[in-house]
């Protein structure tokens, strides 16, 4: 299924609404985190991945180059778990990350999520045990086209 999946940065961030339809779909709990078009701290990037037309996973990635990226709201839709779409789409947000100079993705990882990143390489950050890090190697072999510019 990887073949036909494709990656997108979004024009727009998600409504309320439609954030609040991907965390239902991953039984997550708790405020809805506010969507801002501008961040004083750095630039907001919403991402998805795609098959055959229908968006089928989002992420949010706060950028803050050239130091790191943090990696939240990232879901995969129930019925496409468990097919490698996770894995094939951290590493679509490695490679929009270093075509954006950024080196280090961080990530507060929910309960029972730690096996899928620490099989993505992330490690416990030493200073803040809550975040996993992972560098990014900026020699890997990029796997596809950029989409954007």
């Amino acid at each position: 299924m990887t073949a036909d999946l494709q990656f997108r940065p979004l024009k727009a961030p998600l409504s309320n609404k439609q954030l609040l339809a991907w965390r239902k779909d991953a039984e997550m709990e708790g405020a809805t985190p506010q969507n801002k078009a501008h961040d004083p701290r750095g630039k907001v990037q919403w991402v998805s991945v795609e098959a055959k037309g229908k968006q089928i996973g989002i992420a949010r990635l706060e950028l803050a180059p050239p130091e790191f990226c943090f990696v939240s709201e990232l879901i995969i839709s129930s019925k496409f778990r468990r097919q490698g779409i996770g894995h094939w789409f951290l590493n679509r947000i490695e490679q929009y990350c270093l075509s954006q100079s950024i080196r280090r993705l961080v990530l507060e990882a929910r309960e029972g999520t730690d096996s899928f990143y620490k099989s993505q390489l992330f490690i416990n950050d030493p200073y803040l045990p809550h975040l996993l890090k992972k560098d990014i190697n900026p020699f890997q072999r990029k796997v596809f086209s950029p989409l954007y510019s």
